[in-house]
């Protein structure tokens, strides 16, 4: 058979050669290929004609239109990078005619990688951290207490800010340290104190102190019933 020959039986009739990723395929689904051809193809009614509706075999009717629609997308893909990443000025299309695409499509030059990193950046510094405090929102509070109470605008002012008690704890902390010093040194000057400065300091002048006579408690408390 001549060059000619085969190739009008490859074009024109016979089985058609598949590409090396058709080949893959079909050996990759041999296992379902089997399932399909073997168990349903086979079988009768409606079960049989769906088998043979998604039978699995090499190609005889030419190539996969899915490569015109890969070559198709790379063709596109191309055209915008031509765009994209042409060689004129920008600034230079602005006050000048004769941009090799149509007027609008000028601006694409610059507004794309523009916009490409105000998308990256949008991650970075318009975060939910960055824009607002999430506990400082209602539907934070509405979360809090179970989602099915519809609370007012004003709750929010109610709220107690978690900075505030922070500080508070901090300061009262500090305070009580210091109240404990001063009321150490407050105790020691009493304790060396007589027992009649400690009872008439801060009374009334019109106040007169007696002592009190010293009573001798007994060893063993029931001695008083017995007296």
């Amino acid at each position: 058979m001549c060059i000619r020959d085969r190739y009008q039986r490859r074009v024109h009739g016979g089985v058609k050669e598949m590409n090396p990723i058709q080949k893959l395929w079909l050996r990759a689904l041999s296992p379902l290929a089997y399932v399909i051809n073997e168990k349903l193809a086979k079988r009768s009614g409606l079960v049989g004609r769906i088998g043979k509706f998604f039978m699995i075999g090499p190609r005889e009717f030419g190539v996969h239109p899915m490569t015109k629609a890969f070559l198709y997308a790379n063709r596109r893909y191309l055209f915008g990078l031509g765009i994209a990443l042409h060689k004129y000025s920008f600034f230079k299309s602005l006050t000048q005619n004769g941009f090799h695409v149509i007027r609008p499509m000028k601006h694409f030059a610059f507004m794309g990688p523009a916009l490409a990193l105000f998308a990256l950046l949008r991650f970075v510094y318009f975060g939910p951290d960055n824009i607002v405090y999430e506990p400082d929102r209602l539907t934070y509070l509405s979360r809090r207490v179970g989602g099915r109470i519809a609370l007012p605008t004003s709750t929010l002012n109610q709220r107690t800010s978690a900075h505030y008690i922070e500080i508070n704890a901090i300061y009262s902390a500090e305070m009580v340290k210091r109240y404990h010093k001063i009321h150490r040194g407050i105790i020691e000057e009493r304790n060396r104190q007589t027992d009649e400065v400690k009872k008439t300091r801060f009374a009334d002048p019109s106040y007169k102190y007696e002592a009190m006579k010293p009573v001798q408690i007994p060893a063993n408390p029931l001695s008083w019933t017995q007296q």
